[in-house]
């Protein structure tokens, strides 16, 4: 089986698990909360909530959505304002731990060190992204059309962005990146 094909099998498992497993992981972020707090992990976390929240109040100021953080705590201002605290769950670490997963499965020893950085790279900063959206379109769920909605997307939706990612990004990975081969000198 190619690699291509692996990586789009063990995407479709976890959509398909992560997807019937969402209401128990939503109950059981609770406790992982609760876990972190006593080991000291939240406030390791902390310090990526913080960042997380000042370019995701910057990027709806960008885009014309009145907001503003301080540490890791966003305002979001519409019909209905929100303060919002990005938790050590929030921080997209289950869309790092995929993407990890991904990579075990999609890489070859014998992948080039420079299309294996790329990918590393690329792979890494994009599931940022994603994340940064995500927060970001949960704020403005949750001050435009209120509390449900956006959990809704917080806890369902957002598994579903990540996947999504990860589909396209092994595609275009596939294609563009381990399908070149470097010149010889």
């Amino acid at each position: 089986m190619s690699a291509g094909r692996r990586v789009g099998v063990l995407l479709a498992g976890v959509a398909a698990a992560l997807l019937l497993l969402t209401p128990f992981i939503a109950t059981f972020d609770d406790l992982l909360a609760a876990l972190a707090q006593r080991s000291g992990l939240d406030a390791m976390v902390a310090g990526i909530a913080a960042p997380e929240a000042r370019m995701v109040a910057a990027a709806l100021n960008l885009v014309g959505v009145h907001a503003a953080s301080t540490g890791a705590t966003l305002w979001v201002f519409g019909a209905h304002p929100v303060k919002l605290v990005i938790g050590w769950n929030c921080v997209g670490w289950e869309g790092l731990v995929i993407f990890g997963m991904t990579l075990v499965v999609g890489l070859r020893p014998q992948e080039h060190w420079e299309a294996t950085l790329h990918i590393l790279i690329i792979g890494i900063l994009g599931t940022v992204v994603v994340n940064l959206v995500r927060i970001a379109l949960v704020s403005v769920l949750a001050a435009d059309a209120g509390y449900y909605p956006a959990i809704f997307v917080h806890d369902w939706a957002a598994t579903l962005f990540t996947v999504v990612w990860l589909f396209g990004f092994w595609a275009f990975a596939q294609r563009w990146i381990l399908g070149w081969t470097p010149l010889e000198d």
